[in-house]
């Protein structure tokens, strides 16, 4: 038996408030305390996540050591400057939705990530109660999307990748408010989005540089960093160092063969 691993799509009446939706199940499954550790990559996310089964572990010294206290059954977590990565004792089985930031706030989220909205709590509780995870998500969708279309602000961009929500965040915080100046609008952006006008400009580029080394990946790194906007293959080799705490060779090679880097090989899905 096989580790479980889904990518959920938002329906359309969700797009630009949800991202996408992961789940993993490893139930059922042998395996060593090394396959039990879960990488994911630096992202201008927010994440809402429930524990269905086992318990998971935060981790810390870039994925080599265990953390010292239990993720909650359900939390939610903030924009991540660096790579994160958790560990499973045994079976676990959890979902996650990542979200954009501003849609968080107009949900009822709060700026600093303590409390997770009642409608996240009875959307997740769905989702585990429901007889299959197709289903559940089914679920969580309906619940969340009659919230999101109570909610949602007149004239929200509909989203589905990072670049373009970054660029519907830059024209909403251009456009929100009076003050023109590159000082005010820096902290409307931030306000809304969680990020600096550099760090959404990173985030695009390492989206960028995701699609090209899938449907350039017969490419050289070189060639790839060329395709997706990036001076050189020395700066591409940065940027996924920043993002994921691996260099480029490194981390193609491990996507293809090591279990924790499951959630990497499913977000190519996307593209």
């Amino acid at each position: 038996m096989a580790t479980l691993s889904l990518l959920f799509q938002p329906p359309s009446d969700l797009a630009g408030c949800v991202f996408a939706g992961i789940y993993r199940d490893t139930r059922g499954v042998i395996l060593s305390d090394r396959d039990r550790f879960n990488h994911f990559p630096a992202s201008p996310l927010v994440s809402v996540s429930r524990v269905l089964h086992g318990s998971l572990q935060v981790v810390s010294d870039g994925g080599s050591r265990i953390g010292e206290g239990e993720v909650s059954t359900l939390m939610v977590m903030g924009p991540t400057e660096t790579p994160v990565s958790s560990w499973s004792a045994g079976e676990v089985a959890a979902i996650s939705v990542g979200l954009f930031h501003d849609a968080w706030l107009c949900l009822g989220g709060d700026a600093k990530f303590e409390m997770v909205p009642q409608v996240f709590d009875d959307a997740l509780t769905a989702f585990g109660e429901a007889p299959d995870p197709h289903e559940g998500w089914r679920s969580f969708c309906e619940i969340l999307g009659k919230e999101w279309h109570s909610r949602r602000p007149s004239g929200w961009t509909a989203t589905h990748s990072i670049a373009d929500w970054a660029r519907a965040a830059m024209n909403r915080a251009a456009l929100g408010a009076a003050g023109r100046s590159l000082r005010s609008l820096d902290r409307r952006l931030r306000r809304m989005s969680g990020q600096s006008r550099r760090s959404l400009d990173f985030f695009s580029s390492f989206e960028a540089l995701h699609e090209a080394s899938r449907s350039h990946s017969h490419q050289s790194l070189a060639e790839i960093a060329y395709a997706s906007g990036f001076a050189d293959q020395s700066h591409m080799g940065r940027a996924v160092k920043r993002a994921t705490g691996f260099t480029p060779d490194r981390l193609n090679k491990a996507i293809r063969y090591e279990e924790p880097f499951w959630c990497y090989r499913l977000l190519g899905e996307r593209f």
